[in-house]
């Protein structure tokens, strides 16, 4: 429901675990509230909520309350809420989901006035919804429906990363210079002119390509990762969590179990990984693999890490070809 800052409601809550955009819908709140007159109070407890719908109520002063929903009385919200005043409004805010149970001042405020955020857990779900973003912000900018290209929104979201924040802010940089040109609509020249990549290695293509084996895919992966980094990856490789070292371990350990005779829900609970992504991801991988293949990379990677505390002349070298050696011996070429 769109809001009108002259005649707010009585209550409002606004969440979400997207922090950047429920921070920045709080502020423009905020800004829509101070232009309607309305002198904003930001209350710490239910006392100073209190007080503040007190004394603009009892005096007809225009009042904007903010306060997080943590802090307020379910009380004092009902009382807001039912008394429709004219003249105040109280807006709760909350870190993450609107839970009525855990957060009982909410309850009383009606769901047209309940706005949340929330971020998608899997990952191509956050790009679509980052490339929606992309749209949506260009637009908001360049004061006009189709300021971009969806398919270039996208592409810039592989580009920068899914993080909203820094998103807005190349929306920004690039708007402005086809402002300053007189350009209507934000084109390739101008992401090009003023995107910054990101500097977070993304290991999903690396992780795919290496449960199948794909040498040229790793390969690619692998070389995508180094010229993203702003130090050697090596060690991200050998140590992280979900890394090619980690994922050899478990999918080796699988591979054990599944020649026992475990089904996928036993393997699971041994490992300690949701039945899911065991039968999804670990054991295709474990069954394209097979125990020797998946025992030499261990092998090579553990010679790898271990060279690498001991000084070897090329440790991203040696990584690169422990992963590389190990999709050839699947394969055969």
């Amino acid at each position: 429901m769109k809001l009108s800052w002259a005649k707010p409601p009585a209550a409002m809550v606004v969440g979400g675990d997207n922090a950047f955009v429920r921070r920045r819908w709080v502020r423009e709140a905020i800004l829509g509230a101070h232009v309607a007159g309305f002198e904003v109070v930001h209350a710490a407890d239910d006392d100073e909520i209190c007080a503040a719908l007190s004394m603009g109520a009892t005096f007809g002063l225009p009042t904007f309350v903010v306060a997080e929903a943590k802090n307020a009385n379910p009380e004092t919200v009902k009382v807001q809420v039912e008394g429709k005043p004219s003249q105040t409004c109280l807006l709760l805010t909350a870190r993450g989901a609107v839970d009525e149970k855990k957060l009982p001042a909410t309850a009383p405020i009606h769901g047209a006035y309940q706005t949340i955020f929330k971020w998608p857990t899997q990952r191509k779900d956050q790009r679509k919804l980052a490339g929606r973003f992309m749209v949506a912000e260009s637009a908001r900018l360049m004061g006009q429906k189709n300021a971009i290209d969806p398919r270039l929104g996208e592409r810039w979201v592989e580009a920068v990363g899914t993080d909203l924040g820094t998103l807005a802010f190349e929306v920004a940089k690039a708007s402005a210079l086809a402002r300053s040109e007189g350009t209507p609509t934000i084109t390739v020249e101008h992401v090009r002119a003023t995107v910054r990549g990101s500097p977070d290695a993304d290991m999903q293509p690396l992780r795919e390509a290496l449960a199948n084996a794909d040498e040229v895919r790793v390969a690619k992966a692998l070389a995508k990762i180094r010229a993203k980094s702003v130090t050697d990856p090596t060690m991200l490789l050998l140590r992280a969590r979900g890394g090619p070292a980690d994922l050899a371990y478990q999918w080796l350990r699988v591979s054990l179990l599944l020649a026992r005779g475990w089904d996928g829900q036993r393997i699971a609970s041994g490992i300690g990984v949701p039945e899911w992504a065991v039968r999804r991801d670990h054991i295709p991988a474990a069954r394209k693999w097979g125990v020797k293949s998946l025992q030499q990379l261990v092998r090579n990677l553990a010679f790898t890490d271990r060279g690498l505390l001991k000084g070897i002349p090329a440790p991203w070298v040696a990584c690169v070809a422990s992963l590389l050696q190990g999709c050839r011996s699947v394969t055969g070429r």
